[in-house]
């Protein structure tokens, strides 16, 4: 399986948006709870959200999102979906990363 970063933009309808957020998130949640939705969440703004999704090819990510009640009824202007070569830290790396002040990584 491969990482996937998957780009929603939305249209100008927040109304309508707003009254399926609940579905939304809970169509992901469903997504999450199958393996193949790892995070979701909007971006800066309210006019983007950013999703990493785990699938065997990018057709796979895209049948997915389909499902969707945003994409279904046309709220998503705009998807973008890339193949993600993803660098997990182990978790002490990550530990000394994040506990040394003097650290590169800043």
């Amino acid at each position: 399986m491969s990482l996937w970063i998957i780009e929603y933009t939305y249209d100008t309808r927040t109304e309508l948006r707003a009254s399926l957020a609940s579905e939304h998130s809970w169509y992901l949640a469903g997504l999450a709870d199958a393996g193949a939705m790892i995070a979701f969440g909007e971006c800066d703004g309210d006019t983007d959200e950013l999703l990493i999704a785990s699938g065997s090819s990018k057709e796979h990510v895209e049948d997915l999102i389909q499902g969707d009640p945003y994409v279904c009824v046309g709220l998503v202007s705009n998807v973008r979906v890339r193949r993600w070569e993803s660098r997990l830290v182990q978790s002490w790396e990550a530990t000394r990363i994040l506990s040394d002040p003097k650290s590169e990584h800043d």
